[in-house]
């Protein structure tokens, strides 16, 4: 993905990141197995980080990727 300016303020100051939580990285997992399958609190082994680009002048998230899609698979 080839981000260069930000569209909420027009800055060309975008960096690559990792959206996580507070304690541990935040995982995408596929609905259908996570509603199942996981009480709110549980670990489900098919995850996968999330990346982003954001603005560093304003903040706001230009776009965010699941690293491992092929992960998610039922």
């Amino acid at each position: 993905m080839e981000l260069k300016t930000c569209p909420n303020c027009n800055s060309q100051n975008i960096h690559k990141g990792i959206i996580r939580a507070v304690h541990a990285p935040l995982h995408m997992f596929p609905e259908e197995s996570f509603n199942k399958n996981a009480p709110l609190n549980s670990h489900l082994g098919n995850s996968s980080k999330i990346t982003s680009y954001y603005c560093q002048d304003c903040g706001y998230i230009l776009g965010a990727f699941v690293d491992e899609p092929n992960k998610l698979i039922k």
